[in-house]
């Protein structure tokens, strides 16, 4: 799956290859081994790696995988908590020059089966379970209709047939006297996957340089060093995960301390063992840390910085992080496309800033906020939020989506709006892509539509986000009945989409039976009015007629 730079893609090389280091993360692997060989590199739930087991061992893995077929430029996808598997992974098909595809392992068949596809992925590594999930079955469900996949390994008990243990790519090679493959920096090395407004999932491409130019520009931001412990309950399949999981932490010769399930008390037990310094990620992470009721019985002093993102934070939530846990927080702006265009919790950020806007460009990023003439706005009038930058990823896996999706100077449309005040600081106050943010999760209201307008009792149907304090958002279905049946209920519904293989995290939490839809004038569903008579009808849970 070469990617092919178009003309764009090569005036973005132009215009950022002063932030690119044209190193891959093998090569800073090496040289963090080098200065911090007896380091502690990562920890999890059952092992704990220096910086020189973490070589060795990723070098025994990418001989493996190199036996088992694996070659340069071959897509490997995974499903796979935050274990140090996930971290030896990444090492090991960097160094091999193959493209990493972490799926987050929440994702059902349809979505798994409509990635592995696409991707073209020859391999993949499951665990043998995770939360209830066996995971080598799920992949029987699907493998038939991924003409490509050759392998499955498997981390944990004995894998079912077909498959490979995981521990056996680390024995399956030698190590010590490989060449590896010559890797251009350029080139793709992470497809993570995201939703916006089309029904499939779209693979991001990132580089090593995109990736290390972001490890750049948040060490200068956030004035990082190698004594770093970051405490990382994102997934590291996601991008916030996988930067302060894995590449981060890489990066500096710091200390990576993953967790598995996220519980807040578990967290707090962890920055205190640990001396955690670090954390990161979206709304319902920080608000659990700050509701714990427990959380005065642990010393989190060493606990510096908790920027906080991925959905709508309550400004409260920032000043209570600042005041209860005496943490450096702040609000962020970023996507999977764009990891971190925008923060508000760098050294110098005046409080009030950090709690109600989303901060301001992280140098040498760029925005703009254009009208829908593509006009520039002024300070404080709202416009569609363009950025470009040396960390912004290459294109995507589908590449005739990429037309859309960026401007003749490089510049990308985000699919958000917002304002820019005096200042110089953003605030998000909408979105003009048709997603839902779960904790920090996106996916696409259209998929869920698609998959319902083939319910018999459906006529016509609308997926909107209902605010939630604690996830974000959660999904409402808004539902014009089939006339002459009658009206589905919301328990009908949610079997009809796990019977689709929809992942149950977007399955819809409450409904709103209406008459008739508010339409545009161009004949679309007037979805802000939707939303707002949503926000009228529910306070939490049920439905309404």
């Amino acid at each position: 799956m070469k990617f092919q730079q178009d003309h764009l893609g090569a005036q973005r090389a132009l215009l950022h290859g002063a932030y690119w280091s044209n190193e891959t993360f093998s090569q800073v692997l090496s040289r963090a081994v080098a200065k911090f060989r007896e380091k502690t590199a990562v920890v999890d739930d059952r092992t704990r790696l220096t910086y020189g087991e973490l070589d060795r061992r990723a070098s025994q893995l990418a001989s493996g995988l190199a036996a088992h077929g694996v070659r340069a430029g071959d897509a490997v996808s995974s499903l796979l908590p935050n274990r140090a598997e996930a971290v030896l992974l990444f090492h090991a098909l960097n160094r091999l020059g193959a493209i990493h595809n972490p799926i987050v392992p929440i994702y059902g068949a349809r979505e798994i089966r409509f990635i592995l596809r696409q991707m073209g992925a020859v391999a993949v590594v499951v665990p043998h379970r995770f939360r209830n999930v066996d995971f080598p079955a799920l992949i029987q469900r699907v493998r038939d209709d991924v003409p490509s996949l050759q392998q499955v390994f498997v981390v944990g008990d004995a894998p079912s047939t077909g498959a490979v243990a995981f521990e056996h790519l680390l024995t399956a090679g030698t190590c010590g006297h490989e060449v590896w493959p010559s890797v251009d920096a350029s080139d793709p090395a992470v497809v993570l996957y995201t939703s916006g407004t089309t029904a499939d999932p779209k693979g991001v491409l990132h580089s090593n340089n995109t990736l290390l130019a972001e490890c750049l520009a948040t060490q200068r931001y956030h004035r990082l060093g190698p004594d770093e412990v970051f405490v990382m309950p994102s997934p590291v399949s996601h991008i916030s995960g996988l930067l302060y999981g894995i590449l981060l932490p890489t990066f500096l010769g710091a200390t990576s301390v993953l967790m598995e399930v996220w519980e807040p008390e578990r967290f707090l037990a962890l920055v205190e063992r640990e001396r955690g310094t670090y954390s990161a990620g979206a709304t319902p992470f920080l608000q659990g840390v700050i509701e714990c009721p427990r959380l005065e019985r642990y010393d989190v002093r060493s606990l510096r910085l908790f920027p906080c993102g991925g959905a709508d934070v309550p400004p409260e939530l920032i000043r209570q992080a600042i005041r209860r846990l005496g943490v450096r927080s702040g609000r962020g702006y970023g996507s999977t496309e764009f990891p971190s265009i925008t923060s508000s919790a760098g050294p110098e950020v005046p409080q009030e800033k950090r709690a109600e806007t989303d901060g301001a460009p992280i140098a040498p990023n760029e925005i703009e906020l254009r009208d829908l003439d593509g006009n520039l706005v002024p300070p404080g009038k709202e416009g569609q939020i363009w950025a470009r930058g040396p960390e912004l990823f290459l294109g995507y896996r589908d590449s005739s989506l990429n037309h859309s999706a960026f401007d003749e100077r490089g510049f990308f449309a985000t699919g958000d709006l917002g304002v820019i005040d005096r200042d110089g600081y953003l605030t998000i106050t909408g979105r003009l892509k048709d997603i839902i943010v779960r904790s920090g999760e996106k996916f696409s209201a259209k998929e869920i539509e698609d998959l319902l307008s083939e319910h018999p009792k459906v006529h016509s149907v609308a997926v909107v986000p209902v605010p939630d304090p604690k996830v974000g958002e959660r999904v409402c279905v808004v539902v014009v009945p089939r006339p002459g049946v009658e009206p589905p209920t919301l328990p009908e519904l949610t079997a009809f989409l796990e019977s689709r293989e929809l992942s149950r995290r977007k399955l819809p939490e409450q409904m709103l039976l209406v008459e008739e839809m508010p339409l545009t004038a161009s004949g679309k569903i007037h979805k802000h009015l939707l939303k707002q008579r949503v926000a009228r009808e529910f306070g939490t849970g049920g439905q309404r007629q």
